[in-house]
């Protein structure tokens, strides 16, 4: 059985109001407990479409997006972009599918290239999670750049380190590369106080989410209401 927990995530402006949308983890329940499950790409798209028409109509009208990841295999696969578009065509909520940055054997770069223009034609988001690390690497994603819709920074991909100052060169490349392209930063993994005051006063990014704000929590279904 798989669920999904939802993380919130809020507005660059005026973040301690109510959250403009979710993060969706999906975890699968065994033993009693909610775990990670072992191979993502286990997850059909068919399993996905239910979890996320299911997480959407319990949605209040305030929440304006939310984001959800595919693995490499699934983001190439035409089956997943499908269920995409079946879902966003269902919903007035912004879709954003999240490309991990673990590599998937045999798929190219060539591929992913492609299967991001495929989502751009079709009106659908695409960002970039945990942008310059795995294989997001800034030549990964330039590659992608005309398809994509958002990068995403996570501060977790760094730690342990004593202070955010030690990061900032890594945060200002894609903070200024999406300045100048025009794109979404979302800036997740915010942990304390003083990194939260650090990215207001430094960077205009459009979203954040991190442990100071919401952890992940399971988040109600439509059949749970039944």
């Amino acid at each position: 059985m798989y669920r999904f927990f939802g993380q919130p995530k809020y507005a660059g402006v005026g973040h301690g109001q109510s959250p403009i949308g979710y993060e969706l983890f999906i975890r699968q329940l065994v033993n009693g407990q909610w775990v990670l499950p072992t191979d993502f790409n286990d997850i059909t798209a068919e399993t996905l479409h239910q979890l996320l028409t299911d997480v959407i109509l319990t949605m209040h009208q305030s929440v304006e997006m939310l984001s959800f990841n595919l693995e490499q295999n699934q983001f190439v696969d035409p089956v997943f972009l499908d269920m995409v578009t079946d879902v966003q065509d269902h919903t007035k909520i912004n879709l954003f599918t999240e490309l991990t940055e673990r590599l998937a054997s045999g798929i190219s770069a060539e591929s992913l290239v492609r299967a991001a223009c495929a989502f751009h034609k079709r009106g659908l988001l695409v960002c970039i999670d945990d942008v310059g690390t795995g294989q997001n690497t800034p030549q990964m994603v330039l590659g992608m750049n005309d398809s994509v819709d958002e990068y995403k920074f996570a501060f977790q991909d760094f730690r342990p380190y004593n202070d955010i100052r030690s990061i900032e060169p890594q945060l200002d490349f894609w903070y200024h590369l999406a300045q100048r392209d025009h794109k979404m930063l979302a800036i997740e993994g915010v942990e304390t106080k003083a990194e939260l005051t650090e990215i207001q006063n430094k960077y205009n990014y459009d979203v954040v989410q991190g442990y100071l704000l919401g952890r992940p929590v399971l988040l109600s279904t439509a059949t749970d209401s039944n």
